[in-house]
């Protein structure tokens, strides 16, 4: 008996293990365990009948179906419990909310389908990439009418009802002065809140896409005119996702040392973003000058790493995002915007 519970448990691990890596959603979570169950049951029975002596494929089968359906729960179990999941990110980047008490959450899905420790805290660009703001953790969402917990960054997202709720926002400025609480409507090009009257629209695939804004509200609630994009934390913070200067990343680029053409993506990033801090005033002069030494100082290390294939190796890689990250946390901007490296 032993021998058919081992067969069976072998042929569910080496059938089933995309089972456990199809695990995109917690509704998905759900029912991969159940399928799990079944498909290890039905292939535990094959093997054990199969492997059982003469006049006893009938109990091999049976034996063979309870171990191949356990092993096959186990393998399809996912690592993280859904009845504390914040929501989760569908393969589009948009946000599902759950009714999950707000005592109870600790964690969420990303786009694919991976479990992350504590409420999303930035936004998924235009690439599908996620950007991590350095805002606090307890400002980057807030919990709408029916409890949900939602992003700030989400200009959209489907209730807990599979509802689309459109064109909301964690709060919004009335005449300069921030106003908490999810609303739903835009700015006109004088930085005034029009009520109920959502900015966006749906792409060719039915995904809902934010329309640019107008303008955007600094942090003394001054209204700066010109084409901007990105959204406000639950404090009133604007947390950009383009450039609100007009200046492309390209200008700004070719701006900068020309040695930073070759340089790793996060290096660049980094460049451009002080440059911009310094453009729109997010940074002094002198912050931006000791930022961009320090930098150079990042970009030399990097030169003299070895470099096989053109790529860093992991461990060099990680030696130089942990620079990156501390000279991040050192710059003192004084309107905290996204990490886009």
């Amino acid at each position: 008996m032993r021998r058919h519970i081992l067969a069976a448990g072998i042929a569910a691990a080496a059938l089933i293990p995309s089972l456990a890596a199809a695990q995109v959603s917690c509704e998905q979570a759900q029912s991969n365990r159940a399928v799990g169950t079944v498909a290890g049951a039905g292939i535990g029975a094959l093997i054990g009948s199969a492997v059982a002596g003469r006049g006893n494929h009938t109990t091999g089968a049976l034996v063979g179906a309870v171990g191949g359906g356990l092993v096959g729960n186990q393998l399809a179990r996912s690592d993280a419990n859904c009845s504390h999941a914040y929501g989760y990110y569908d393969n589009d980047g948009q946000w599902h909310a759950t009714s999950v008490q707000r005592s109870s959450a600790n964690g969420y899905y990303d786009r694919s389908g991976q479990w992350m420790d504590g409420a999303p805290n930035g936004y998924y660009d235009g690439q599908g990439r996620w950007m991590t703001t350095t805002t606090e953790a307890s400002t980057a969402g807030y919990y709408d009418a029916q409890g949900s917990w939602v992003p700030a960054s989400a200009s959209g997202y489907y209730d807990q009802r599979g509802q689309w709720v459109s064109g909301v926002a964690s709060g919004h400025y009335e005449r300069g002065r921030w106003v908490a609480g999810a609303a739903v409507g835009h700015y006109d090009s004088n930085g005034r809140w029009m009520a109920g009257q959502a900015s966006g629209r749906r792409d060719a695939n039915g995904v809902w896409v934010a329309d640019a804004q107008p303008g955007y509200y600094d942090s003394d609630g001054r209204w700066r005119t010109g084409e901007a994009a990105g959204y406000y934390d639950t404090r009133g913070r604007w947390m950009a996702t383009s450039n609100p200067s007009g200046w492309s990343d390209r200008q700004l680029i070719a701006d900068s040392d020309d040695s930073y053409g070759t340089a790793p993506l996060n290096i660049r990033s980094m460049d451009v973003r002080i440059r911009r801090g310094v453009n729109d005033r997010t940074l002094t002069r002198s912050q931006g000058d000791r930022g961009l030494a320090a930098l150079a100082a990042i970009r030399r290390q990097e030169m003299n790493l070895d470099h096989r294939r053109g790529r860093l190796s992991s461990r060099d890689a990680i030696r130089i995002q942990a620079r990156l990250d501390n000279l991040d946390r050192s710059m003192g901007w004084s309107d905290q915007g996204p990490r886009t490296y």
